[in-house]
């Protein structure tokens, strides 16, 4: 029986893949799971209707990280200013949504999980290096620097 995979199943392959199955497992597994459809026509021409709207919001989706991209490439450091005790320990930490906070302020809109840190969190000041990983060919680098109120 023929099938389009509505998502990733193991050992069957991605999203969209067009494979051939048992028509038990597709009947008492797969579309009652809602992990594929009947191959005919109809299923196949909707299929292809909703990738080319994917692939279209992809494109603008990417296109708009390239612009985050170049505003934080602009960047030369972020200052964060938080309270610290002696010897420069912060009282708390930095983690990725207060840089988000803070690159917000300035104009630059990142989602939260694109943010890497090395041991997710400062706890010192200092300048660090930041990765942000916007999109899986589309990253960069920022600078933190960590200051005392």
């Amino acid at each position: 029986m023929k099938i389009i995979l509505s998502e990733k199943v193991m050992q069957l392959g991605d999203k969209g893949k067009v494979v051939n199955v048992k028509p038990g497992y597709a009947r008492n597994f797969l579309f009652p799971k809602k992990k594929a459809v009947l191959a005919n026509a109809e299923n196949i021409k909707k299929f292809y209707e909703k990738k080319v709207l994917m692939e279209k919001k992809l494109e603008s989706r990417i296109e708009t990280l390239k612009n985050v991209k170049k505003k934080l490439d602009k960047i030369d450091k972020l200052k964060i200013f938080v309270k610290s005790g002696k010897e420069g320990k912060l009282f708390g930490s930095v983690n990725a949504k207060i840089i988000t906070y803070n690159l917000r302020k300035i104009g630059v809109k990142v989602n939260k999980k694109s943010i890497y840190i090395k041991n997710n969190f400062i706890r010192k000041l200092g300048i660090y290096n930041v990765n942000l990983k916007l999109y899986k060919n589309i990253e960069s680098n920022i600078y933190v620097e960590i200051l005392s109120k």
